[in-house]
């Protein structure tokens, strides 16, 4: 079993914004575009039989719906992006450089803003795996959010972890990209 993990198209006006879990536009000519990207860099095999899951975020479900077009994606809630508390709304350069630091020197346990830490996000996803392997043997396509696959990718294995060189939340995520897991 292959899981695609995709990253949504790039939001509108968001430069230097933590916004997390807000509902942040994307314009239709970035979900067009991104789907025709997709779609030329997965098999038309995957994209018609793959269950495809998405997260309920606007940003997710407009490219989920394009690539599941005539189905529907299923929307998952243990998709959503990263809670930032407080943070979210706020630009960067507001946040105290202070709780910046105690994030980054704690990665996975650090809660920015008051809201959820990488390693909650992690339980998220473990569990939604795992609802994914007893329902489906095939391929699954996931929209979803960077926090959500650089937390997948670092669990796996595939980039660096919390002692790791490279701290696994800081590995970049473009829009629009796939990162496989096998399942298998």
């Amino acid at each position: 079993m292959q899981i695609y993990l995709i990253r949504h198209p790039p939001p509108s006006d968001v430069d230097g914004l933590c916004y997390g879990r807000l509902e942040v536009g994307v314009g239709h000519a970035a979900v067009i575009a991104a789907a025709d990207s997709l779609s030329g860099r997965l098999s038309g095999q995957i994209l018609q039989s793959a269950a495809i899951y998405s997260s309920p975020s606007s940003r997710c479900l407009g490219l989920a719906r394009h690539l599941a077009a005539p189905r529907q994606p299923e929307p998952a809630e243990d998709l959503w992006e990263m809670d930032f508390g407080q943070w979210q709304g706020r630009r960067w350069d507001a946040i105290p450089r202070d709780e910046i630091d105690a994030w980054a020197r704690d990665v996975w346990n650090y809660r920015p803003g008051g809201g959820e830490s990488a390693d909650m996000v992690a339980v998220r996803v473990e569990r939604w795996l795992q609802q994914v392997r007893k329902r489906h043997t095939g391929d699954v396509l996931a929209v979803t959010h960077a926090g959500v696959i650089r937390v997948a990718l670092a669990r796996a294995g595939r980039i660096d972890g919390p002692v790791g060189p490279s701290p696994a939340l800081e590995a970049h995520i473009p829009f629009g990209s796939i990162h496989r897991l096998d399942l298998g």
